[in-house]
C-alpha cells in the first residue's frame, strides 16, 4: 500500500479550486473508491456521481490528469499517478453543478432531438444474427458521456448533436424494425452531423470501444449519396463507404 496525493477541482457553485487529499491506495484501488473514502472518512462535502460500480450505469465520468476521460468505477489509481499524484476534474463540455457532478441534461436533451429510442415499424420482420451485427455494438452505448466531453467541435458549433446523438441514430437506423428508416438520417442532418471534424477522439475514449467516428462517417456517406446531406464544396474528404 503507498501514499498517493489526490488533487481534485472542486466546484462550489460560485468559483473553483483544487483541494488535496493524502491517502494509501492499494494496486486494485480505483478513482471510484478513492473518492469514496475521501467522501466517508475525510470530506463529506466532495460531490461525485457512483452508482453501479460495474461500468454499465456510466454515472462516473471524470477527467484525470488533464487528458483523459475516462469511468472512476474502472480506472486505477496507481495506474495513472505522475509523480506519485493524479489529478481528478468533472467532465467537459458541460455545466458543472458541484465539484465532480455534471449537468447531463444537455446531451440527453439532444437524444430527444433526434428521437434516439426504437420506433416499432407494424409489419415486424424476425432478427438474425447477422442483423444485430449490424449495431451490436453501438446498443452498449451507456450513456456516459465521454465522448460528449472529448469532443472538440463544441468549441465552435454548440449546436452539434455531439458523438452519443449520432450512436443512437446508427443503432436504430441500422435496425431493420425501425419505423423512421431514412428519417433518422435527416434528423442527423438536422443536428448538424456535418460539422464533425472527425478527429476520432470519440472512438478513442469510449469505455465500450464503440466506432463512434465510423457510425458518423457511414451516415453521412449514405445520406450524402441519397441526397438527404448536402454535399460540401472541398472539405477533408472523409465521407468515405465503411461497412457498406
Amino acid at each position: 500500500m503507498d501514499e498517493a496525493i489526490i488533487k481534485i477541482k472542486r466546484f462550489d457553485g460560485i468559483k473553483s479550486r483544487i483541494q488535496e487529499y493524502r491517502l494509501n491506495v492499494q494496486d486494485r484501488t480505483t478513482i471510484a473508491e478513492v473518492l469514496m473514502q475521501i467522501h466517508d472518512t475525510v470530506d463529506p462535502t466532495l460531490s461525485f456521481r457512483v452508482q453501479c460500480r460495474s461500468a454499465i450505469c456510466g454515472t462516473c465520468g471524470v477527467k484525470i490528469n488533464g487528458e483523459k476521460d475516462v469511468l472512476a468505477c474502472k480506472t486505477k489509481v496507481k495506474e495513472n499517478l505522475q509523480n506519485g499524484e493524479i489529478l481528478i476534474e468533472p467532465l467537459s463540455n458541460m455545466e458543472v453543478i458541484k465539484d465532480l457532478v455534471v449537468d447531463h441534461g444537455e446531451f440527453l436533451y439532444k437524444i430527444k432531438e433526434v428521437k434516439g429510442w426504437f420506433i416499432p415499424r407494424e409489419d415486424f420482420q424476425p432478427v438474425y444474427p447477422e442483423d444485430l451485427q449490424k449495431f451490436d455494438k453501438e446498443t452498449d452505448c451507456i450513456l456516459c458521456g465521454i465522448c460528449y466531453s472529448v469532443c472538440p467541435v463544441f468549441e465552435t458549433d454548440k449546436n452539434f448533436g455531439g458523438p452519443i446523438n449520432f450512436v443512437k441514430v446508427f443503432r436504430f437506423w441500422k435496425d431493420k424494425n425501425d419505423a423512421l428508416k431514412d428519417e433518422r438520417i435527416v434528423l442527423a442532418e438536422k443536428n448538424r452531423i456535418t460539422s464533425c471534424v472527425h478527429c476520432k477522439y470519440c472512438s478513442f475514449s469510449c469505455p465500450k470501444q464503440i466506432p463512434v467516428e465510423q457510425d458518423i462517417l457511414q451516415i453521412e456517406f449514405y445520406g450524402k449519396q441519397k441526397g438527404i446531406i448536402k454535399k460540401e464544396e472541398g472539405g477533408f474528404g472523409f465521407s468515405t463507404p465503411f461497412g457498406f
